[in-house]
């Protein structure tokens, strides 16, 4: 085979992964949402669990202490469903790095979440008809909205990716 012959050949093989590739783009961020939709019933379950069974936290400081607790907890579930089914695990990293990876983007995003979230539930009044027991669980959610796309970029593209060897030139 020539070298103008392998070259054609590498451009159409290169070219059928990209159309799998976009196939498997839009599989895994399907599943992201699925899993998404998951732990935010994970994250609003735990947050108004504590809420009633503490008779405190809708505002403030406590709602800060619960919101940070909840999310904890669907980061848990996230770490697990992520690495499962969302991404699968990468072969070649150790599992104590990739968990220190998505526990790095986790808290960046929880900073954002968390953050987002108390400053709407403290600082900004119910309205759109919304009722203020319901206003936690509206706050929670656009803390949700805010963190999605950056955990999806960071678990995606470091967390969760998989590198190709480089070839020996």
């Amino acid at each position: 085979m020539n070298r103008s012959s392998e070259s054609t050949i590498t451009e159409a093989d290169s070219f059928r992964p990209r159309s799998t590739s976009r196939k498997a783009h839009i599989i895994q961020l399907f599943r992201f949402g699925v899993v998404g939709i998951v732990n935010t019933v994970v994250d609003l379950s735990v947050l108004n669990i504590l809420i009633f069974l503490f008779h405190t936290g809708e505002t403030g400081t406590m709602f800060a202490v619960f919101k940070t607790v909840a999310f904890v907890c669907a980061v848990l579930n996230s770490y697990l469903l992520n690495r499962s089914w969302t991404f699968r695990r990468a072969a070649d990293k150790h599992h104590i790095v990739e968990g220190a990876q998505f526990l790095f983007i986790s808290l960046l995003g929880a900073v954002v979440n968390v953050g987002t979230s108390s400053y709407v539930a403290t600082y900004m009044h119910p309205r759109w008809g919304i009722h203020t027991k319901a206003w936690p669980s509206f706050a929670a959610l656009v803390g949700t909205a805010f963190s999605l796309g950056f955990n999806f970029v960071g678990y995606k593209f470091w967390v969760f990716a998989h590198r190709k060897p480089v070839a020996n030139l």
